[in-house]
């Protein structure tokens, strides 16, 4: 019999998911952060929920894409639209982003 590990892999990067907040529960605090710069771009964030059986710290709900990923894909919006944001973000929002965008 296979013993099942705590964590499991994200459906993106297919890493362990090792800092498990899932996309609602970063979402809220992304939107926070953005509405401090531009309530308008902040509007434009959404949570995005992929199940999993990884258990999210924050809210308890079962998730599939890890907290680098979700990260990734919002922060690539904000350096789009606005890339003083964006770096703003990313110093708030790491999950090893940096290593990837600097």
């Amino acid at each position: 019999m296979r013993e099942r590990s705590p964590f499991n892999r994200c459906v993106e990067c297919e890493e362990t998911i090792t800092q498990p907040i899932c996309g609602e529960c970063l979402a809220v605090r992304m939107k926070n952060m953005v509405g401090e710069y531009d309530t308008k771009l902040a509007k434009d964030i959404a949570g995005l929920n992929v199940e999993g059986e990884t258990k999210c710290i924050f809210c308890g709900e079962g998730m599939g894409l890890c907290a680098h990923c979700f990260s990734k894909d919002i922060y690539e919006y904000l350096a789009e639209k606005n890339i003083k944001i964006a770096k703003e973000f990313l110093s708030r929002f790491d999950f090893d982003l940096r290593r990837v965008f600097i």
